[in-house]
């Protein structure tokens, strides 16, 4: 780790609200990766700069540690000078640093900075040039849409923002699958809200006789692409709802020249048998894996959305500034990960 260093004006965090429309324009260019509009959000993310104001970092600062979520939305030969302003910053207030589901360009950096990579899983992509569900490479969707058809479901995109009856369907839904299972009531920068952002997204619905019964919020990435985010259903939504409000996204989003789409972090996904990475998780990191899976489902997520085969993946990873984790630093990362600050 570098000798701690005075603090200058480009390492003092400012808060993102403060800044949102210069940030906006910076993602627009610069976004890559899904869940980097995050940062517009609600919660109190801290942004630092590059010194050209052309790249940016953005975390929370909990009591007892920084947690960065995503890579530097910058280029990719700016990072390393972005993680070492926050480095240099963590080391100015005395916490570790966490960078949570970082791609490889960003895990190098971080590595060369004395930090620590853990593998945590893996994003896909789609290229919207090639998008199609025909053929045997996602027969599944294919399969499932024909048999929401064949019952009467339909889709169509939705506004909630200027249609109350939109909004409304909406939030019935969300409601449903909240109550299914607790873990969906988290009040972290993870959460699921249909309204969160929504000057932003775009809604694509499953509508069956009675209404709404599933639908997919997307995100932008940048001005190139979008980012399947929430994928809500009613508990007896039908087989196919889902994956043909996924896949009118998708065609929506080609057909209006969009390059790309972000089928998500999907944590801890190895995409076939021989997948593996220098960075992996170990004994006691594999432990942690199946009480989390236990406990938030993610085989079940993957296998939902590794039905769209993805023509690109980049695994990500956690990079930590410490290998000392005291119970403390442990408390403080579980409060900002369940949106809670003090």
């Amino acid at each position: 780790m570098s000798k701690l260093m005075p603090q200058t004006s480009l390492t003092v965090p400012q808060f993102a609200a403060d800044v949102r429309d210069e940030l906006i324009g910076v993602l627009a260019t610069h976004g890559h990766e899904a869940g980097q509009y995050s940062v517009l959000g609600p919660d109190p993310w801290l942004v630092i700069w590059n010194e050209a104001r052309s790249g940016f970092i953005f975390f929370l600062e909990g009591r007892r540690a920084l947690l960065q979520w995503r890579s530097p939305v910058a280029r990719a030969d700016e990072y390393p000078e972005l993680l070492a302003r926050v480095v240099e910053y963590a080391e100015s207030v005395d916490k570790p640093f966490f960078a949570v589901e970082v791609n490889d360009t960003a895990r190098e950096a971080g590595v060369s900075l004395g930090m620590t990579a853990i593998w945590t899983g893996t994003e896909s992509f789609l290229d919207l040039a090639t998008w199609s569900i025909s053929g045997g490479r996602r027969q599944k969707v294919r399969w499932a849409r024909n048999h929401a058809l064949k019952i009467g479901l339909t889709w169509r995109e939705v506004f909630p923002l200027v249609n109350v009856n939109h909004h409304e369907s909406l939030r019935h839904v969300e409601q449903h699958w909240r109550s299914e299972r607790s873990e969906r009531k988290t009040d972290s920068f993870l959460r699921t809200d249909f309204m969160e952002l929504a000057d932003l997204r775009r809604y694509f619905a499953c509508e069956g006789p009675n209404g709404v019964i599933a639908f997919v919020s997307c995100t932008p990435v940048s001005g190139d692409g979008w980012y399947l985010q929430d994928i809500v259903r009613t508990p007896d939504a039908a087989r196919g709802a889902l994956e043909g409000a996924m896949a009118l996204a998708l065609d929506t989003f080609r057909d209006e020249g969009f390059t790309f789409v972000s089928n998500g972090p999907l944590p801890f996904w190895r995409p076939h048998e021989s997948w593996s990475d220098p960075y992996q998780l170990g004994a006691i990191g594999n432990r942690v894996l199946k009480f989390f899976d236990s406990q938030y489902r993610f085989h079940g997520i993957n296998q939902f959305r590794s039905k769209f085969e993805p023509d690109r993946l980049s695994p990500l990873y956690v990079l930590r500034s410490r290998r000392l984790i005291t119970p403390s630093v442990a408390r403080s990362l579980t409060k900002m990960l369940n949106g809670k600050m003090t």
